[in-house]
């Protein structure tokens, strides 16, 4: 009963695919695939009414009519070209729609994965979700339907062949049923049995991928080769595939040897029952067509059999796969709150505030953030310093609503930033973080990718550039804006790591927002290029409202307020004469730092 559940739970999901995603083609295929079974009856009938009419020429000439033997041959080579015709039709569109449901189901997961919360990135468990609903690729869905189509044809021909079996001898029906039955039960159990197999190794399958992406890409290239860790990492991956290797021969093997056994027993059947008519048909109580379309049913339901037994199986292991797909469709994505809605706000006029925000990471026993208030107000250069792991990065994501407080609240003119639809809210803000992304892309494009939905122009992204400090070697490039920014592709060019933070200041730069938030901006820069940049600060971010987050206080003094973080509070905050005359912990890092300048 519950293994009928499942198919049935499986066809209802292959239904929701298909009418999502190829619903005319869906039609098209179910009906040529019918057709497409009922003429393959037909061509086994056909030849049975041959060979009948070519016997009656052979055995008893003055009862036979060659008329009879022309008309039959010709019904016969008009079938086999009807077969011929609608399985090319049904192979074709097939592809079509089997095109159409990988496609549907690549946007659907990736559309999935950027809507999603950032704490499912740092989850293992949303990697193994995210791995098992792309078990298999992008083909994966493609055969799902093909299996379900298959299956469904292969279950009428069978269903036809029953009838025409049932009329030549009824006691004969066993000996299709048995071989066929047997075969579905090993085929589903093994299918089980390798599924299973395949959701324990998602962890290592990811550990093999990650040891292969570390050999072979430019980034750990040089580490690698200083290291001498080749060898190591090689061997650590070929012990992981050793042993994914060995487990799958194991179950693959004991499947072939029960199919085997299988197969033998539906020889066996054959074999006694095909002797048996032709016996009758020797001693003249049955007639030879009977025997030749019986031998034909009987190989057609071997080789349907096959097909559905094969297909069955693979129907059990799709809804199983099925299963991990519509979970991983249903991870919540972070949508605006089931309140009362608000616009964002074109032009603020308060600002951003964090009030009295906690914070703990899922999972941690204790918290990142505890009761940390701070500004950001229109107009305003705010700075945040402190040492590694204070909480700042933690804060800006609270900022960015990229994390929802665990206490306390976020508010954009006094507006709790939950009742903001979280897309347009972002819409506000550029962000540079520590671990700023790089884009296999041109220059324009890695600047234009700050606000994608801006009407682009030429001149903006060149303002940007300029602003950031990233002109000047961008106009030196080959192609200068139009060259890719990558050895990916050719004519591609590499850039230093300063030269790429500049690229993603001007990418924040050019965006259209209201608030701007610097991760240590100028970390890989030199002191000159660092001393450029923060000239003219203000007027270089348009009047943005700016929160720059940086060790070096040669940067953070020109901010207009200042706050201090250690161990997840703010411990100190005022302007830089202020926290100098306070003498805390902001004086003793400025001074440590400016005695090498003395």
């Amino acid at each position: 009963m519950e293994r009928v559940q499942q198919v049935v739970l499986v066809w209802r999901k292959v239904y929701s695919l298909l009418r999502k995603a190829a619903p005319r083609v869906s039609l098209a295929v179910t009906c040529i695939t019918l057709v497409e079974a009922m003429v393959g009856i037909l061509v086994l009938y056909a030849i049975k009414v041959l060979v009948d009419a070519i016997c009656v020429e052979l055995t008893a000439p003055e009862e036979g009519d060659l008329r009879k033997i022309v008309y039959a041959l010709t019904i016969t080579g008009f079938v086999f070209l009807c077969a011929a015709f609608f399985k090319s039709i049904s192979g074709i569109l097939r592809m079509r729609q089997g095109l159409l449901v990988s496609d549907y189901v690549d946007r659907e997961i990736h559309g999935r994965a950027v809507a999603v919360g950032l704490k499912y990135y740092e989850s293992p468990e949303y990697y193994d979700s995210l791995e098992r609903a792309r078990e298999g690729g992008s083909r994966r869905p493609a055969q799902i339907v093909s299996n379900a189509v298959i299956t469904f044809r292969e279950a009428v021909t069978i269903a036809g062949i029953f009838v025409l079996i049932s009329s030549i001898e009824l006691r004969l029906v066993p000996a299709l049923v048995i071989p066929i039955t047997i075969a579905l039960v090993v085929r589903l159990y093994f299918a089980r049995k390798l599924f299973d197999w395949r959701m324990s190794r998602a962890q290592r399958e990811r550990r093999a991928a990650y040891l292969d992406m570390v050999m072979t890409k430019a980034f750990h290239a040089k580490d690698l080769r200083i290291n001498g860790m080749g060898p190591f990492l090689l061997d650590s991956y070929s012990e992981i595939r050793k042993h994914l290797r060995q487990d799958e021969i194991g179950i693959e093997q004991a499947r072939l040897w029960s199919e085997f056994a299988v197969a033998t027993l539906g020889a066996v059947v054959f074999i006694f029952a095909s002797a048996w008519l032709l016996y009758q048909s020797l001693d003249g109580s049955r007639a030879i067509g009977d025997v030749v379309l019986f031998v034909l049913l009987l190989r057609r339901a071997e080789s349907s059999g096959n097909e559905l037994v094969g297909n069955a199986s693979r129907i059990v292991d799709d809804h199983l796969y099925l299963n991990r797909l519509f979970d991983f469709l249903s991870v919540p994505t972070q949508t605006s709150a089931q309140m009362e809605h608000y616009t964002v706000p074109s032009s603020p006029s308060i600002g951003l505030e964090v009030r009295n925000a906690s914070f703990r990471y899922e999972g941690s026993a204790v918290n990142t953030l505890h009761d940390v208030s701070i500004a950001l107000r229109p107009g305003q250069i705010t700075a945040l310093v402190g040492e590694n792991g204070s909480g700042k990065t933690t804060l800006i994501k609270l900022l960015c609503r990229l994390y929802d407080p665990t206490h306390g609240v976020v508010t954009l003119d006094g507006i709790d930033v939950r009742k903001f639809d979280p897309h347009e809210f972002r819409k506000l803000l550029s962000v540079v973080f520590q671990d700023y992304a790089i884009y296999a892309d041109t220059a324009a494009s890695n600047i234009r990718f700050g606000d994608i939905d801006r009407d682009s122009s030429f001149a903006s992204v060149q303002s940007a550039a300029k602003n950031a400090g990233a002109s000047t070697f961008i106009e030196r490039l080959p192609n200068k804006y139009n060259t890719p920014l990558t050895k990916l592709f050719d004519d591609g060019q590499d850039l230093s790591i300063g030269q790429w933070q500049r690229i993603a200041l001007a990418r924040a730069l050019y965006a259209e927002s209201k608030f701007l938030i610097l991760d240590e901006p100028t970390s890989a820069m030199d002191p000159k290029a660092e001393f450029d940049l923060f000239e003219n600060f203000k007027s270089r971010i348009g009047g943005r409202a700016a929160l720059v987050i940086s060790h070096r206080l040669s940067t953070v003094r020109q901010a207009d307020y200042i706050y201090v973080m250690s161990e997840g509070s703010i411990v100190e905050k005022g302007t830089h004469a202020d926290l100098i005359d306070l003498n805390g912990k902001y004086a003793k890092l400025f001074e440590r730092q400016a005695r090498f300048y003395k």
